[in-house]
């Protein structure tokens, strides 16, 4: 029974490292003889041919923007700046400023068959009203179970400078 257990892990072992080893050596057979109690693997290192070639740098901007994080070139707004409690639970509230605070960018995520909008609504010396809507599908339509990354930019009739970012629900 032991002897059993020993040619059973020693099998498992070797297959394990012959399916992760994957760097094109072939592994040498094994023999039918007596069972041995270790098992020893080693490869030879990569040969300078069978390295792997880099991709071509990409020229130009990105064609996107990032899902995470602030966005090259955008700022995040300043600390209490933004105001949100209006929204309700599951709407976006994730903000930057583009184009020097002259566009609100949130980010957001779509699914299925949902779909978020945003515009400008009043803009005051005080504040800016940012209308967010999420327009959902008919009750009982099939809709795909997958999330977007999306973002909603809302140009302002100027930056927004120090004054407060509200975000409502719209229309």
């Amino acid at each position: 029974m032991r002897t059993t257990g020993k040619i059973v892990g020693a099998s498992a072992l070797l297959l394990t490292v012959a399916a992760c080893g994957g760097n094109g050596t072939v592994a040498a057979p094994v023999s039918s003889g007596p069972p041995s109690s270790s098992v020893s693997v080693s490869s030879p290192p990569p040969s300078p041919s069978s390295t792997s070639v880099a991709p071509p740098p990409v020229s130009g901007p990105p064609k996107s923007r990032p899902t995470q994080g602030v966005p090259p070139g955008d700022t995040a707004p300043a600390a209490g700046q933004v105001n949100a409690s209006a929204l309700p639970a599951g709407y976006p509230h994730d903000v930057t400023l583009a184009e020097g605070g002259s566009v609100v960018v949130i980010q957001a995520e779509e699914g299925g068959c949902d779909k978020l909008s945003a515009k400008a609504g009043e803009q005051t010396a005080a504040q800016v009203v940012v209308l967010v809507t999420l327009a959902k599908a008919p009750h009982g339509q099939m809709c795909p179970m997958h999330v977007r990354e999306i973002s909603l930019p809302v140009r302002l009739a100027a930056p927004l400078g120090g004054r407060e970012l509200v975000l409502k629900p719209g229309p």
